[in-house]
């Protein structure tokens, strides 16, 4: 947190210098004046500066900010220090010199989507109550809609993250209703009438984890796990590759886990860790060819 004092009022306020560092409303809040300020053809500075007022709990003016971010030629000194703050406070908002979001934090910001008469319920930070299904589904419909740009897509990639509530528990402990064919179009259409910004929102964090997942350690049972190495062999791009898809066949192939279709009903990370295991297992059994040989 960077604390900035107002001289103005006389007090303090604290702006956060990472996504982490919010609270889940304001990931909203700063989502909700993002989709605002595109729409109405604001500058990535007149949306910072937005945010920024909104931190430090100061009305805004609208003319004002607008004129300021205009002509920055023809600055108060007051304007000044608004920049700076912007500069050095809110930099991790955006993605390098674009004008996208870079949001990589791990943690859902939006546990449960509220969509005319129904809740959804969203997974869990890191998605830690997701089934493998669940999630391996999701992952397949984000990547068509990064490649179609169809917001069908999307709204197929949310349905299976957020559906209505169940008073029963599946195999990942997460009270949701199951995915089940023939009826899992009623949970697209629910999905498709989210806010824009939730759907932004849900998608920049989904690939988040996605990303985290694929390329940082994670910790199941007490032990670390590295998620590259699954991925990528030994950690090198010469190593073989594994994708989700291919997963599920891997674990099924011994069917202790039963059929691919039960395996997609157990915890996502129960699979990872069964993988984790056979790499392992692997591994021990090559560096015991090895070994044999060198004799």
């Amino acid at each position: 947190m960077t604390t900035i004092e107002i001289f103005e009022t006389g007090r303090k306020a604290e702006i956060p210098s990472s996504w982490d560092e919010m609270t889940s409303s304001q990931i909203c809040r700063v989502f909700q004046l993002f989709e605002g300020c595109v729409n109405a053809g604001k500058s990535p500075l007149e949306f910072n500066i937005r945010v920024l007022y909104y931190f430090l709990g100061l009305e805004i003016n609208a003319w004002e900010v607008g004129s300021a971010a205009a002509n920055r030629d023809m600055v108060t000194k007051r304007d000044e220090n608004i920049y700076r703050l912007c500069e050095s406070c809110l930099g991790f908002l955006f993605d390098g010199d674009s004008h996208r979001l870079s949001f990589d934090s791990v943690k859902n910001p939006l546990p449960e989507a509220i969509v005319g008469p129904y809740n959804l319920v969203g997974p869990g930070d890191m998605l830690h109550d997701l089934t493998f299904g669940e999630f391996r589904h999701a992952s397949s419909a984000l990547n068509s809609f990064f490649k179609s740009h169809d917001e069908q897509d999307l709204n197929e990639c949310i349905a299976f993250l957020y559906r209505r509530a169940s008073s029963k528990e599946n195999r990942a402990g997460r009270r949701v209703r199951p995915v089940i064919s023939g009826k899992f179009i009623d949970d697209v259409r629910i999905a498709s009438g989210m806010d824009s910004w939730q759907k932004n929102l849900i998608m920049m964090w989904f690939s988040a984890c996605l990303k985290y997942l694929q390329e940082e350690k994670v910790s199941i049972d007490g032990e670390v796990i590295d998620m590259r190495l699954l991925f990528s062999g030994d950690g090198d791009s010469s190593g073989p590759s594994f994708g989700w898809n291919d997963l599920l066949v891997e674990v099924a192939k011994d069917q202790s886990l039963g059929t691919m279709e039960q395996v997609d009903e157990h915890p996502l990370f129960t699979i990872i860790g069964i993988m984790w295991h056979n790499y392992k297992e692997r591994k021990r059994y090559e560096q015991n060819v090895k070994n044999h040989k060198a004799r």
